[in-house]
């Protein structure tokens, strides 16, 4: 007679993968308990504490998912299942046990060792190992003799090896006792398990396996990442929050990206200095200066509203469409209007593309000119940034997004580097998602007036928009929107346009900017607010619209318009036509609050009259960059550098080169283009939130 599978064997494997999967996690854990004793005495924000260990519990159980994923492929692969069960054989192992336990061996192994370096690392330079550490391979006998002659490696290496053999002793003794339930075959009634039982069996374990391993479940389908555990301004919750082998992979674009050339950067410092004015007597490199406040009866609110892809030539503010060519579209109306009631940038930039740089750029003051490393935002490495937005004293923080601030890992941007920032994000909102990007902007707008009409202090918010992007969603929640009829094709090529749904989706964004200041104007705060509107980078696809210097340089990807609107009067309305960047917008509108602050990046208070001569620096990648200045664009490529007037229209249409015509500009240009990379490379590496409190106590008398 044959026996009849126990209860718990009928759900074999699943007891045993999950059994493997808690052991590996509390491993895991346990690590970082030990971390956190050392980092307890230095923690400030200790009410960050539980969600740093609950964040941290994360990412070890899906560490711990990688590490039970041979198991589990073994054990849920049934003939596999049968080979490596019970006890062991007298002579030897069968090999499919020899294989999964030499992969969880050289698995184990490695997770042990990333450990140890990782605790070596932290007691060295506090903080979790990195692809940063690849310097010490430069010179291999020097760090062997560093690492011998600074911690006990034998005793570590014979503890490794313990510690190794009663892990596997103890994984081995878990395939002896796993009892596979026997599969039985299809028509015959027999004991043991159905294969529609075992198949539900499987079903579950991969669904629990995916979900440990996600790490959360978000409306738009965020895994759990590393930004996650940048919720705190207070580093030593980041240490606690992040899990070594998790960061160990997350950096592994920081080896990739071009370092600094600190001798370029010294050279353009005296100049980049002058340029921002940097105090005389700053120690070369240190770009950190001190901006005074004036006093103010009641400081103005602050609002900065980023746009997806306002790309100027797509909008209004563009030269409109000749008559001969048919009737104008008028893409943007209302922007068009409130531009003639605001102090209207027309050469405004956006120094890097996509969304991710421009948000980086922005907060942080700094051009993202990390191209071949990725974005910045997505590098823990350099995710810690000062930030004019730490200066807004007394002021309540907002940062307002329609999706999840996972996308790019810009929560760890946003909420590691401003101190009592409010992050609003999908789960924020009422309206719900319409796509991908979250909710709709008209959504997101008319719910940031709610927001801010409860704020009881002054605030400072950022407003970022998504609905102009792909795929041009239109709510059926639109405020009255009416979709407009296809443009001509000469209408569409003009404005650059690809196709009649980029022409809606942007006329959509005019409304909802519409709708935002018609429900905005009711507000009691509307008078004591100062608005910020611009682009967060533009787009490719030529238009009709721009001259052939534009075309030559593609200009269009980068320029955007920028308006500051003052409802109240604190900002008279006109046109300045001097080429600034996004990182002067924070700067200006601290200026403008009549704040006293200290910052350290290349964002310059655009109504200081002696920032009156302007340039834009654009950043194409690691080998090309444009500056607008002064009505040229100058450009500077690998297949050669070339010097343009932005204005001139030639009878071929094509861009004429003026660099012989005009050394000396060419060359002046050409070498304040450089400075600009050269100097935002560094500060990139070289902004952190220390320096900025470091030299506020250094003017204070600290020490």
């Amino acid at each position: 007679m044959k026996r009849r599978c126990s209860f718990l064997a009928e759900f074999q494997p699943l007891p045993t993968i999950a059994v493997f999967l808690l052991l590996n996690t509390a491993l895991f854990f346990a690590a970082r308990l030990v971390l956190f004793s050392f980092l307890l005495p230095d923690i400030v924000d200790r009410a960050a504490i539980p969600q740093a260990l609950y964040i941290g519990l994360k990412f070890d159980a899906r560490m711990a998912v990688f590490m039970t994923l041979p198991l589990a492929f073994f054990l849920l692969w049934p003939s596999l299942e049968r080979a490596v069960s019970g006890p062991e054989p007298r002579r030897g192992w069968p090999l499919s046990r020899r294989v999964l336990a030499w992969i969880t061996g050289l698995m184990t192994a490695g997770a042990m060792l990333v450990y140890i370096f990782d605790f070596g690392f932290f007691f060295y330079l506090h903080q979790h190992i990195d692809m940063g550490a690849n310097v010490f391979l430069e010179d291999p006998s020097e760090s062997v003799r560093m690492v011998w002659q600074s911690y006990p490696v034998v005793l570590i290496a014979l503890g490794f090896i313990a510690a190794l053999y009663v892990y596997m002793k103890n994984f081995a003794g878990l395939l002896s006792i796993h009892q596979p339930c026997p599969i039985r075959p299809k028509g015959v009634f027999a004991d043991g398990c159905s294969r529609k039982w075992r198949a539900f069996v499987t079903v579950c374990t991969l669904v629990m396996l995916f979900i440990v391993g996600y790490g959360q479940i978000s409306s738009n389908l965020f895994p759990l990442r590393w930004s996650n555990a940048y919720f705190s301004a207070d580093s030593n919750i980041t240490l606690l929050a992040v899990n070594p082998i998790q960061n160990l992979y997350d950096t592994r674009n920081y080896g990739k990206a071009v370092p600094p050339n600190e001798k370029a950067a010294r050279e353009a410092w005296p100049r980049m200095a002058a340029y921002l004015g940097v105090p005389e007597g700053s120690a070369p490199l240190s770009y950190v200066r001190h901006v005074s406040g004036k006093a103010m009866a009641k400081r103005p609110n602050i609002v900065v509203i980023i746009m997806e892809s306002l790309c100027w030539e797509r909008t209004s503010l563009a030269p409109s469409m000749p008559k001969e060519l048919g009737h104008d579209i008028d893409p943007t109306p209302f922007l068009k209007e409130l531009a003639g009631r605001s102090l209207y940038f027309p050469n405004f930039y956006a120094p890097a593309r996509t969304t991710a740089r421009a948000v980086f750029t922005t907060v942080s003051g700094v051009p993202d000119v990390n191209h071949s490393g990725g974005t910045t935002s997505r590098n823990p490495k350099l995710v810690d940034q000062s930030t004019v937005l730490n200066e807004f004293k007394g002021y309540e923080k907002y940062y307002m997004i329609g999706g999840n601030a996972n996308w790019a890992n810009i929560r760890g941007l946003l909420q590691h580097n401003t101190t009592g920032l409010h992050l609003l994000e999908e789960s924020s909102w009422e309206a719900p998602n319409i796509d991908v990007w979250g909710i709709s902007d008209i959504a997101l707008f008319r719910e940031s007036v709610d927001v801010l009409s409860k704020s009881a202090k002054p605030f400072v918010a950022v407003i970022q928009t998504a609905a102009f992007h792909r795929p041009y969603t239109i709510p059926d929640d639109n405020e009255g929107f009416v979709i407009p009829e296809a443009p001509s094709a000469e209408a569409l090529a003009w404005y650059g346009y690809e196709n009649a749904d980029e022409y809606r989706s942007l006329k959509l964004s005019d409304h909802a900017l519409k709708r935002f200041f018609a429900k905005a104007s009711q507000q009691p705060w509307f008078k004591d607010t100062v608005f910020a509107i611009f682009g967060d980078h533009g787009l490719n696809f030529n238009s009709a619209n721009i001259t052939p210097a534009v075309r030559a340089c593609n200009l269009q990807a980068w320029h955007v318009p920028l308006l500051i609107y003052a409802p109240g009067g604190h900002v008279a309305p006109g046109v300045d036509h001097t080429p600034r960047i996004q990182p002067d917008v924070l700067p200006t509108m601290a200026s403008l609050a009549g704040l006293d602050y200290v910052t350290n990046t290349l964002g310059r208070d655009m109504f200081d009259p002696h920032h009156a001569e302007g340039a834009a620096f654009i950043s194409v990648g690691d080998a090309a960059r444009f500056l607008v200045k002064d009505g040229y664009v100058y450009a500077v490529r690998p297949s050669g550098n070339t010097l343009y007037r932005l204005d001139e229209k030639t009878a071929d249409g094509k861009a004429r080169d003026l660099s012989s015509e005009e050394p000396e500009r060419a060359e002046t240009m050409r070498t304040q283009a450089m400075d600009f990379y050269h100097t935002s490379k560094w500060l990139l590496y070289n902004n952190g939130k220390a320096v900025v409190e470091k030299a506020r106590k250094a003017a204070q008398g600290g020490n």
